[in-house]
């Protein structure tokens, strides 16, 4: 029983990490370490020309995601806190309401930047005209048609 929990605890922390790790990517277009590849997340601003946005609704776009991203690198700093000191929890096999305490912690900052992308994308959404709101939706199903094609 106790080689069990020696090899569980180590997978469920590593799959954990993981998780998260993936998440963490998908939602920072910052570099990531030199160390592991590049991770670049397209935003609303790189399709630009392709929904004629003008000046200034780039300005307020680039606002909105400015905030958004700011918003969440406090909220990640928090999380990989939090994800650190669950590990020790699980590698010194720590009190398990603590270990359940960082989980819940854990998940609710993540549930919070998800609540941040969406909020900024209805912002966005009102800089947007009917047309181009189409058009963005097309893109990101990615089912909008090449043109010529």
């Amino acid at each position: 029983m106790k080689m069990s929990r020696n090899f569980i605890i180590p997978l469920l922390s590593l799959i954990i990490l993981l998780f998260f790790f993936d998440l963490y990517a998908q939602t920072q277009p910052q570099p990531q370490l030199q160390s592991q590849p590049q991770i670049q997340r397209k935003t609303i601003l790189d399709f630009k020309d392709e929904l004629k946005l003008s000046e200034a609704q780039v300005k307020s776009i680039k606002t909105i995601i400015d905030e958004l991203e700011r918003r969440n690198r406090t909220l990640m700093d928090k999380f990989l806190t939090l994800d650190k000191e669950l590990k020790e929890l699980l590698e010194k096999e720590g009190d398990l309401g603590e270990i359940r305490k960082r989980i819940r912690e854990i998940y609710s900052l993540r549930a919070d930047m998800v609540f941040n992308e969406i909020e900024a994308g209805r912002k966005i959404d009102k800089v947007l005209n009917k047309e181009q709101k189409e058009k963005w939706k097309q893109i990101r199903r990615g089912t909008i048609k090449k043109e010529g094609g």
